[in-house]
């Protein structure tokens, strides 16, 4: 930073007379403040209010140790170091002048000038260097996370006496992924920084937003004097974030879900306080409009036995510590066995046999289902091929098995190691594993379609573009959701869905399969609509695949 003018021969300048700011580089728009040799705080600039972060209660601080030490973007050793170099400046042969950039105050840098007898200015500006690379998200224009971790660290590094309360509100939107999906990157980025934009209008000067990754965003607010602060603030934002965008003649709607946690109740440092705002964000329900939830110390506890089932998952993946179960399907209205749907299970060591609900998500999350998909792959082909034929066994296909186009590749060898006929495998996708792997994997199931590998789409009725799916690929097999079975034979939706989706079929000449059938009035209702198979807890449950041969004796004499 270059000299300041003159700001006047008084110890405290004249009151609505800013001194002129420094000069810097860029002419970036720049923060003073005054003080005497006493350090007494003369006037502060709206600009080094904002820049410092100081709440207005802070700006009227009479000594410069007292608001240097308010302020959340500086934390104590740059404090420390700065009150120096201004103490320096007053000393007679003490460094007059002095231009500062502290590790403790990132994305700031200082000026110490003189500009009259008795009378000092602190200049403040952001730092270009920082402006132009790093600290600064460069699609939105807000602090990145190096930038906001720095800051949070700088506002929990305050003197017990001069600290205020902080809040951590980490937002994600869910939705954007499909809006990049659907419309375009150029249509999601658009979006990101319209949700800045609502962020930053929604916060106070002295508080941080920044964009932490992807469609992951972060608030520090600071002054925080009761938890009703941070949980206005939230509720706020979840009501902001939500309401609709008009992007490029599109209206879009996502969904925000915020995780609060304040300092010093829920962390008194940076990385607990982050965590522990992830652990609430994460238990925020993503419905209706969005929700936002608090630390709370239970979610610590599920954040912890989370962590320990995850270490558990890694160790069952790579020892295989997984098992089949093969619930039958039959044909209708005879009731022949046509084959069994083969369901994984885990066989935890401490907390028994696992459903894939319980761990499939989070093996999902964690990047582990391409590796268990291939494994039920190559054990449903092998328990397949000891059945008698040609009872086929259906195997249920993840999004991450069609990464680098590898299904295929994986079926073929499933297939020759098994020794199991292609005809007597069935693959099993659902509308979202399409929409979410899109063309790469309607190829590949055209592929092992046209090695005579079947393909079903599960799960029938419950997405929004099943018809699109139809009229993109030949599917040889429609399975209709549980959740339409089970309201039968009441009535109302759920038997005109059935019914659509039973005709729907006829007309395209695709078998039909109602899953989750459990009652003879169920079944007498499928045949009045033409339903050409089932499975269910009626036909049988799920069971282990050394009671298969008993299975298919029973059933083969009924």
């Amino acid at each position: 930073m270059d000299g300041v003018a003159d700001a006047g021969s008084a110890t405290r300048p004249e009151a609505g007379r800013d001194p002129a700011p420094p000069a810097t580089p860029g002419g970036s728009p720049e923060g003073v403040l005054s003080f005497d040799g006493d350090l007494r705080v003369g006037l502060v600039s709206g600009r080094a209010g904002i820049l410092l972060g100081l709440s207005r209660q802070a700006r009227r601080a009479q000594g410069l140790a007292e608001l240097l030490e308010a302020s959340p973007r500086l934390d104590r050793d740059a404090s420390a170091t700065l009150l120096a170099a201004c103490l320096s400046a007053t000393t007679p042969g003490g460094e007059a002048e002095a231009d500062l950039r502290l590790s403790g105050a990132p994305g700031l840098r200082f000026a110490i000038r003189r500009a009259s007898r008795g009378t000092f200015i602190l200049g403040i500006a952001p730092d270009p260097v920082l402006v132009a690379g790093g600290g600064i998200d460069p699609l939105t224009g807000l602090a990145d996370r190096a930038m906001f971790q720095a800051r949070l660290a700088a506002a929990l590094d305050r003197p017990a006496r001069r600290r205020c309360g902080a809040a951590v509100l980490l937002c994600e939107l869910e939705g954007i992924r499909a809006v990049n999906q659907v419309l375009g990157h150029a249509i999601g980025e658009d979006l990101l920084r319209a949700a800045a934009r609502r962020l930053q209008a929604a916060v106070r000067d002295a508080d941080l937003v920044a964009r932490l990754a992807g469609e992951e965003f972060a608030v520090l607010q600071s002054d925080v004097g009761e938890p009703a602060h941070a949980s206005a603030l939230a509720a706020r934002l979840v009501d902001l974030l939500g309401r609709p965008y008009l992007i490029s003649g599109e209206t879009i709607v996502v969904t925000p879900r915020i995780g609060v946690a304040i300092a010093p109740a829920d962390g008194a440092d940076a990385p607990l306080l982050l965590r522990r705002a992830a652990m609430a964000q994460h238990e925020a329900p993503a419905a209706g409009a969005g929700s936002w939830r608090r630390f709370s110390p239970e979610m610590d506890v599920r954040w912890q036995e989370s962590r320990l089932l995850e270490a558990a998952l890694r160790i069952a993946v790579a020892e295989e510590q997984f098992e089949l179960h093969y619930q039958p399907q039959v044909a209708l209205p005879g009731g022949h066995l046509t084959g069994f749907e083969a369901l994984i299970r885990w066989r935890h060591p401490e907390r028994g046999l696992l459903t894939p609900a319980c761990f499939l998500p989070m093996a999902e999350r964690l990047g582990l289902m391409r590796r268990i998909g291939t494994w039920v792959l190559r054990e449903a082909c092998r328990a397949a091929a000891a059945w008698p034929a040609p009872l086929r066994v259906a195997v249920n296909i993840s999004p991450a098995q069609f990464e680098e186009d590898s299904l295929p590749a994986a079926v073929d060898a499933a297939l020759a190691d098994s020794g199991l006929p292609p005809e007597r495998l069935e693959l099993e996708v659902t509308e979202t594993v399409l929409l979410a792997t899109g063309d790469a994997a309607l190829a590949q199931l055209l592929a092992l379609r046209g090695r005579g590998v079947g393909i079903a789409m599960d799960d029938f009725g419950t997405g929004h573009s099943s018809l699109t799916q139809l009229r993109a690929f030949p599917f040889d097999r429609l399975k209709i959701d549980r959740s339409f079975v089970k309201d039968l034979p009441a009535g109302g939706d759920a038997l005109a869905i059935v019914r659509a989706v039973t005709g729907l079929g006829r007309s395209l000449g695709i078998a039909v399969t109602a899953e989750g059938v459990e009652t003879q009035a169920q079944v007498q209702e499928l045949l009045r609509e033409g339903c050409d198979a089932a499975q269910g807890f009626l036909f049988g449950r799920p069971v282990p695949g050394s009671d298969v041969p008993a299975v298919i004796g029973a059933l083969a004499a009924a």
